[in-house]
């Protein structure tokens, strides 16, 4: 199998972002760039060309509005979410799904916590390469091959030597609206037993209006086509006015919800950006209260 697209994709909106003029941009990823091959990475070096740069986004977002801002306003939200928990005194991190993450590598507040990174083989291996092609340090992470549909996470994490005495942070990034509902439902019961008082999990899902139709949105259509195309449709979507009853029957209680829509306009606007995210793809931060 080959390692995700739109993992590939996420990791060139944040090489597009990083290419930004330093006072615009809402973070750094200098790592980006190394995870994309074939003509993602040729789309990366030309967001970095002075005139080109300028127009990349706007010719990216008109052929598919909604994914690039939203992808951005969570990054820098989840950013803002870590930072928040490692100064309230978590040391350890799971990212599940972690993709093309580089968090571990570009936020100094992680480089003291241990950080255990769940995703699958294919991608961790080309992950691991492309850091070592760069001489970044990938033993300060802990690689764990897994599949959310068929393998045993829990085993994973307890071979992993996450110290289920102490509180860990969960990061559950781009990967709910691909799994079936009851992936999602084992993920959060394995989360909720192996976490101890004062964990947290941080997560993305897509509204549910976008799958069952109850709800348009404009930008929608196209979204949703892009991700089939490519062979990896959305499949799992949440309602957030039912999130909090939802959280509460899994043992975890919600802290906070917001659409990438309205994170955005918080973020963009000190910047004088346009940029417009998204409402159906939303982040939410719970509380783990009932632990195993």
């Amino acid at each position: 199998m080959r390692p995700s697209f739109t993992a590939q994709t996420m990791a060139l909106q944040r090489a597009m972002e990083t290419a930004r003029p330093e006072r615009s941009r809402l973070f750094s990823d200098p790592l980006a760039t190394a995870f994309l091959s074939g003509p993602l990475r040729g789309a990366a070096a030309l967001v970095r060309a002075p005139l080109l740069g300028r127009v990349a986004p706007r010719l990216y977002d008109l052929i598919w509005p909604g994914p690039r801002p939203s992808a951005v306003v969570r990054t820098r939200l989840i950013d803002d979410a870590i930072e928040a928990a490692v100064g309230d005194g978590i040391d350890q991190m799971v990212i599940l799904g972690a993709g093309f993450d580089s968090r571990a590598w570009r936020l100094d507040t992680l480089r003291r916590a241990r950080v255990i990174e769940i995703d699958r083989d294919e991608t961790q291996a080309m992950k691991v390469e492309a850091l070592r092609r760069v001489h970044a340090p990938v033993d300060s992470v802990r690689f764990v091959p897994v599949d959310f549909e068929h393998d045993d996470l829990e085993s994973a994490l307890r071979a992993a030597e996450l110290d289920t005495a102490k509180p860990a942070l969960f990061l559950w990034e781009g990967v709910t609206n691909y799994l079936t509902a009851e992936a999602v439902d084992h993920t959060l019961e394995i989360v909720r037993r192996l976490s101890a008082p004062g964990s947290t999990l941080v997560f993305t899902f897509v509204h549910s209006g976008v799958l069952d139709g109850t709800v348009k949105f404009p930008e929608a259509d196209r979204w949703v086509r892009s991700v089939a195309k490519v062979g990896e449709p959305w499949t799992f979507g949440l309602n957030p006015a039912d999130l909090r009853g939802y959280l509460d029957d899994r043992g975890f209680e919600l802290l906070w919800e917001e659409s990438t829509a309205a994170a955005g306009r918080r973020y963009f606007a000190p910047t004088g950006r346009a940029d417009r995210a998204s409402e159906l793809y939303r982040v939410a931060a719970a509380r783990v209260v009932c632990p195993g």
